[in-house]
C-alpha cells in the first residue's frame, strides 16, 4: 500500500508553526507497514485543495489528510472531499451532542460555524475525538482510503490511539541507525556496495552527516520478532565489513558513547586542550552524568599557562613550540598528575589560518596518558579551515578514547 501525508493549512505554509504530525505520521505509519511516498502541504483554498486532492488519488493507495476540521470558514477539508468523492455531508449525531455538552458547561448556545464540526461525510466511518471537538473519519473507496484528521497534534494523536489498530494490514516495519566515525560516506559505500545495491528487505541506506556516516537499515515482516531477526543478520553481515568504524546506535552521540563505555569501565578522564579551547571537555559535560568519569579540564592557550598549570618545561616549548608531539606529551602527562585520572588527554595544533609554529595548518597532536605510558598520534586536516579543523580534532578525540579503552589501533 502507498500512502500519501496531505497537511491542510494556510499556517504551515506560512511558517507559522511547524508540520510535526507528518512526520509522527510518517512513523506510526511505518510501523503500520504502509510505505509512504509523498508528503503535501496545502493553504485552505478550495481549488488548490481540490487540486491536491486529485493528485494524490493518481499516486497513493491511501490518503492522510490532517487539518481543515474546525467551525472557521476557512475550514474546508471535509467539503471539498466530499465533493470530490460525489457525497453529502451530513450530521453526526453523537459528535453533535459531544458538542453541545461542552457548549454547555459554557453556558454558551451552538452556532451554525460550531456545529459544522458535527458533519461527516455520508458513508465515513466516524472517529471519536476524545482530546477534542471535531471527529475524524475514515472512508473506503473501491480503489483509496482517505483518514481525515484534525491537525490538532494532541487530537490527532488520541485518534489514532483510539480507533486505528484495525485499520491496515498484518506487516510491520523496523528501521535501526547505525553509527560510524573515521570512514567518509563513499568509502562505506564502497565497503558495502553489493549489500546497498542488492538488499531490498531488508535496506541498507547510508547518510552522511557532519565527519560522520549513519546506516538505516530497514527490515518489513509480519511481525517484529521476524523484522528484527531479519535486522540482526543484516547487522552482522555490515560490522562484518565496517565494524572498526562502529560506535553506537540511533541518535547517540560520540561523548555519550565515550562516557558510557568508560563509566562501565570504571575509569576517570581529565583533558588539557591548546587547540580545541575547551570543545572536548564541553562535548562530554553536555552530557548528563559526565562528573562520573571527568576529573577536570585545562584550556592553556598560551605558552604560560602551559607551563604554569601544567607544568610543561619552558626549554620543551622552546626546543620544539607548543605544536609538538613532546608537548602534547607532557600536557597530557601533566593534566594526568593534576587530576589524579586514570587517563588523561592532551591536544595541540595549528588551526590557521596562519602557522605560528612552522607546522602547517591542518596539523594536530593528541597525546593519551595512562598508568601503562603515553602515546601520541598525528592527524592531518590540510585542505579543512580553521572550524572544521577544531570539529575533526575534538571528534577524532572522543574516537581515540573509545579506541584507547579497547586496545585496538586507531
Amino acid at each position: 500500500m502507498k500512502a500519501e501525508i496531505i497537511a491542510v493549512g494556510s499556517e504551515l505554509l506560512l511558517g507559522e508553526i511547524a508540520n510535526t504530525n507528518a512526520q509522527y505520521l510518517s512513523e506510526w505509519l511505518a510501523s503500520a507497514g504502509i510505505d509512504v511516498h509523498y508528503h503535501t502541504v496545502v493553504g485552505d483554498n478550495r481549488e488548490r485543495m481540490q487540486e491536491t486532492f486529485r493528485q494524490a488519488q493518481q499516486r497513493a493507495d491511501l490518503l492522510v489528510i490532517t487539518g481543515g476540521l474546525g467551525p472557521t470558514e476557512d475550514d474546508l477539508t471535509k467539503e471539498v472531499l466530499a465533493d470530490l468523492l460525489g457525497r453529502d455531508l451530513v450530521l453526526d449525531q453523537a459528535a453533535y451532542e459531544r458538542i453541545e455538552g461542552f457548549l454547555k458547561t459554557r453556558q454558551r448556545e451552538m452556532t451554525i460555524n460550531e456545529r459544522k464540526q458535527a458533519l461527516v461525510i455520508d458513508g465515513a466511518t466516524v472517529l471519536r475525538n476524545d482530546a477534542g471537538l471535531a471527529p475524524g473519519m475514515s472512508v473506503q473507496t473501491e480503489h483509496h482510503q482517505y483518514i481525515v484528521l484534525p491537525g490538532v497534534p494532541r487530537e490527532m494523536k488520541q485518534i489514532l490511539k483510539d480507533h486505528f489498530g484495525h485499520l491496515f494490514g498484518q506487516e510491520t516495519i523496523r528501521s535501526r541507525t547505525l553509527r560510524f566515525f573515521g570512514i567518509g560516506e563513499s568509502a562505506l559505500n564502497d565497503r558495502l556496495e553489493t549489500l546497498i545495491k542488492e538488499a531490498t528487505n531488508p535496506s541498507v541506506a547510508p547518510y552522511a552527516e557532519l565527519a560522520e556516516v549513519r546506516l538505516r537499515l530497514t527490515a518489513k515482516a509480519l511481525d517484529q520478532q521476524e523484522a528484527d531477526r531479519m535486522l540482526d543478520e543484516l547487522e552482522q553481515h555490515v560490522l562484518a565489513e565496517v565494524g572498526m568504524y562502529f560506535y553506537g546506535y540511533g541518535e547517540t552521540s560520540l561523548p555519550e558513547v565515550v562516557l558510557k563505555r568508560y563509566q562501565e569501565a570504571g575509569l576517570t578522564l581529565s583533558l588539557a586542550e591548546s587547540l580545541t579551547g575547551g570543545a572536548v571537555a564541553s562535548g562530554l559535560v553536555d552530557v548528563s552524568g559526565a562528573s562520573q568519569v571527568l576529573r577536570g579540564s585545562a584550556v592553556v592557550y598560551d605558552d604560560a599557562a602551559k607551563q604554569a598549570v601544567l607544568s610543561v618545561p619552558e626549554e620543551l616549548l622552546k626546543e620544539h613550540t607548543a605544536v609538538s608531539k613532546e608537548v602534547a606529551i607532557a600536557m597530557a602527562e601533566g593534566a594526568r598528575s593534576l587530576y589524579q585520572s586514570d587517563i588523561a588527554v592532551a591536544l595541540t595544533g595549528e588551526a590557521g589560518p596562519t602557522s605560528n609554529s612552522g607546522r602547517e595548518v591542518g596539523t594536530v597532536y593528541c597525546a593519551v596518558a595512562d598508568e601503562h605510558g603515553t602515546r601520541i598520534v598525528e592527524w592531518q586536516y590540510p585542505s579543512f579551515d580553521r572550524g572544521m579543523i577544531r570539529l575533526r580534532a575534538v571528534k577524532d578525540t572522543y574516537f581515540l578514547l573509545l579506541k584507547h579503552l579497547e586496545k585496538a589501533p586507531e
